[in-house]
């Protein structure tokens, strides 16, 4: 019985809070110093007060952050944010971050994330614009890119093209319809490019 208690107090809380927050689950400490995972937790709670590491998932991290998943991992590829730690299994890559990743993000898109219109830095709330004002000036035709100007053009040769064919059949078509007169099918084609 004494043995059972010796062993019980050779247990180094500090080997185990540092395995921890250098990103181990309860399981791995557990079964590296072959006790249950349960015992991990409440060696943990009782020197530390928390099971928690300092170590921020990736999900953890996008929530903080209110970013998508793949936001975040484009941060990483561009070397924005680094991993504290990362291992690869059958299901993936993991990676696990240090609470300085959450400032690191901050401080890119005050520097790196202009508005499309006035360049000036946007906010973390908004996405392309910095304001509705330029939100509303970005739908204006000249900003529009070439191909989107391209698109709206062929979508008016097209409306350009059924209108002649609606008067043709008009005109083609039996003698109770009356055909549509030109000044009516240019008057529609004039609205439609306005």
């Amino acid at each position: 019985m004494q043995t059972v208690v010796a062993q019980r107090t050779e247990i180094n809380a500090s080997a185990i809070y540092a395995m921890r927050h250098s990103g181990a689950t309860l399981q791995h400490i557990a079964d590296k110093i072959g006790k249950t995972k349960e015992r991990v937790r409440q060696i943990l709670v009782k020197n530390y007060g928390s099971t928690k590491r300092k170590l921020i998932s990736t999900e953890q991290l996008r929530k903080l952050v209110g970013l998508p998943r793949n936001r975040i991992i484009e941060f990483y590829l561009a070397n924005v944010i680094t991993p504290v730690r990362e291992w690869d299994t059958d299901g993936g890559r993991y990676l696990l971050w240090s609470p300085a990743s959450l400032e690191q993000i901050n401080i890119y898109y005050e520097t790196h994330r202009l508005c499309k219109i006035c360049h000036s830095s946007i906010s973390k709330g908004r996405l392309v614009y910095c304001s509705e004002q330029c939100y509303n000036k970005s739908r204006k035709y000249k900003y529009k890119s070439i191909e989107t100007k391209q698109r709206h053009l062929r979508s008016i040769r097209r409306y350009r093209e059924k209108c002649k064919q609606i008067a043709q059949a008009a005109v083609i078509g039996d003698s109770k319809q009356q055909p549509m007169p030109s000044a009516v099918i240019e008057t529609a084609i004039a609205q439609r490019e306005e």
